[in-house]
């Protein structure tokens, strides 16, 4: 028996959370709070509160976890936005 407060039935078009993504029937995206989580780091790089090197090694890791949804877009502009922070 499924258990009333644990699960729920949702439209599919609302997307499935799971494992940090949003699950479409066709295509997964990055959830809200891990794009936020990277451009709150390069704002901490920009008021001096993180180094290059970590801004980088953060920034590669989020990048190897981005390529797995449909992130293509949001990609560029994170990597545009650290490119305008160092310059």
């Amino acid at each position: 028996m499924i258990h009333p407060e644990k699960s729920k039935i949702i439209p599919i078009c609302k997307g499935v959370d799971f494992l940090g993504f949003r699950n479409f029937y066709h295509f997964k995206l990055l959830r809200r709070r891990n794009i936020k989580s990277m451009k709150n780091k390069i704002k901490l790089f920009n008021e001096n509160k993180l180094s290059y090197e970590d801004l980088i090694r953060s920034f590669e890791g989020w990048k190897a976890y981005a390529r797995w949804a449909n992130s293509r877009n949001i990609m560029k502009k994170i990597a545009a936005k650290i490119n305008e922070s160092i310059l």
